[in-house]
């Protein structure tokens, strides 16, 4: 006898779907639970090769693309995927992270870096989670929501303020929608990973400013986690099994946040001198 996560009969919308990292992973794990998956992100490179992946595990995978930099894309997501694909049970919002060119101290933030960071990993959820809970709501269909956070929500964000001050409002967003929706069997999570062994960390990392790079203590070591480990818990949130779980944050990264949230960390001082 054993017990399995099963989303088998149920259709999950997964924005963010780069099969290297959290969303691919997502895709793997919920169709081998027996998941229909609408798979979502910026390109049909990206979707088509996360659809690939799918149907060669046997499941059924539909795709879309969308620049969630676009309000205007945004709102019209759950229409289309009402319209095309049918109703949906579940969205696993994954889209987010921090470009290269982000990882700087607040004082020299750019503005259009700021907002740019906030609609892609905040703003976006917000416009999904709620069009999807008025289908749900109107409909009189129960779904669950799974929202990416992270570990620099939890104490700091040094040199990606705008990035964690983004996850500290994903979040808190995800305990109002659980609030706010229980009545309606809608429920509202958030899975927070820490530094994640995807293949858009390894290509921002090549990428980074002497001056980020310049940040770091070189004596830190950074605990990575696999996209599998946060697809598992995603999986298990979206699932039956999570039927009593909402309005909760989960974090997935290892132990690393036990020690600090982003990693030690030299002085501002010590960081400039070193360039």
């Amino acid at each position: 006898m054993t017990l399995a996560v099963d989303l088998t009969g149920k259709t999950i919308l997964i924005c963010g779907c780069h099969k290297g990292g959290i969303g691919g992973a997502t895709a793997r794990q919920v169709t081998k639970a027996g998941g229909t998956v609408v798979l979502l992100d910026k390109d049909h490179e990206t979707v088509d090769a996360c659809a690939a992946e799918v149907r060669a595990l046997g499941g059924t995978a539909h795709t879309m693309v969308a620049d969630l930099y676009d309000v205007a894309a945004c709102e019209a997501v759950i229409p289309s995927v009402l319209r095309d694909v049918g109703p949906i049970d579940g969205v696993a919002n994954v889209v987010g992270g921090t470009t290269a060119q982000e990882w700087l101290p607040l004082d020299q933030t750019p503005t259009d870096i700021f907002w740019k960071t906030m609609q892609l990993n905040f703003a976006y959820t917000f416009f999904i989670c709620r069009d999807a809970a008025k289908w749900w709501i109107e409909n009189d269909r129960k779904g669950a929501i799974v929202n990416v956070g992270s570990i620099s929500a939890k104490d700091a964000a040094p040199w990606h303020g705008p990035y964690g001050a983004a996850k500290s409002g994903v979040i808190s967003l995800s305990r109002t929608m659980a609030n706010e929706w229980h009545e309606f069997g809608i429920r509202a999570n958030s899975v927070s990973p820490g530094a994640v062994m995807s293949q858009r960390v390894i290509d921002k990392s090549a990428n980074m400013s002497d001056a980020a790079k310049n940040s770091r203590d070189a004596s830190d070591s950074v605990i990575f986690s696999e996209p599998v480990e946060l697809a598992n818990a995603i999986t298990f949130l979206l699932s039956d099994l999570a039927s009593g779980i909402s309005g909760q944050n989960l974090t997935v990264d290892r132990s690393l946040s036990t020690k600090f949230s982003g990693g030690a960390r030299k002085s501002r001082k010590e960081a400039m001198q070193s360039q």
